[in-house]
């Protein structure tokens, strides 16, 4: 029996959609942080400047999703989404304000970016696993 609860919770552990988290910042991020010379500034416009390129994943992620989720589901989408703004502003609001030096700009843009990837593949995993069930030709999936 501790076999099979241990099983089960490492099987959902390692399916979860963030545990497979592949997004990574691009390669323009990559290359203005290396050039930024180490000044907070520039490093915060390299940062603010991705954070554009990852809500833009981010939104279309979201409306990849909306396409394909029933409706009941599109609802609670929609619901968790308008929550989950709420959140990373509330939550990086506190990085960006945290000490009142230069830093916080690093740390607030360095929250925003890796909230937004994390959910960036959230939500891509669900534009690709939670399709309709199609009923083809008087069949339907039994599961």
């Amino acid at each position: 029996m501790r076999h099979y609860v241990i099983t089960t919770a490492l099987l959902v552990a390692f399916s979860s959609p963030c545990v497979f988290a592949k997004s990574d910042y691009s390669p323009a991020y990559s290359t203005c942080t290396s050039n930024s010379g180490g000044n907070t500034s520039s490093l915060s416009d390299c940062g603010h400047a991705e954070l554009v390129k990852q809500n833009a994943r981010l939104n279309k992620a979201y409306k990849s999703a909306m396409a394909v989720l029933p409706a009941e589901k599109k609802r609670n989408l929609q619901e968790a989404q308008a929550l989950w703004v709420k959140f990373r502003e509330a939550d990086c609001g506190m990085y960006y304000s945290l000490t009142g030096g230069t830093m916080d700009l690093l740390e607030g843009v360095g929250c925003e970016l890796s909230m937004t990837l994390e959910r960036t593949d959230s939500l891509e995993w669900f534009a690709q696993n939670g399709a309709e069930e199609v009923e083809v030709e008087g069949e339907q999936d039994a599961w």
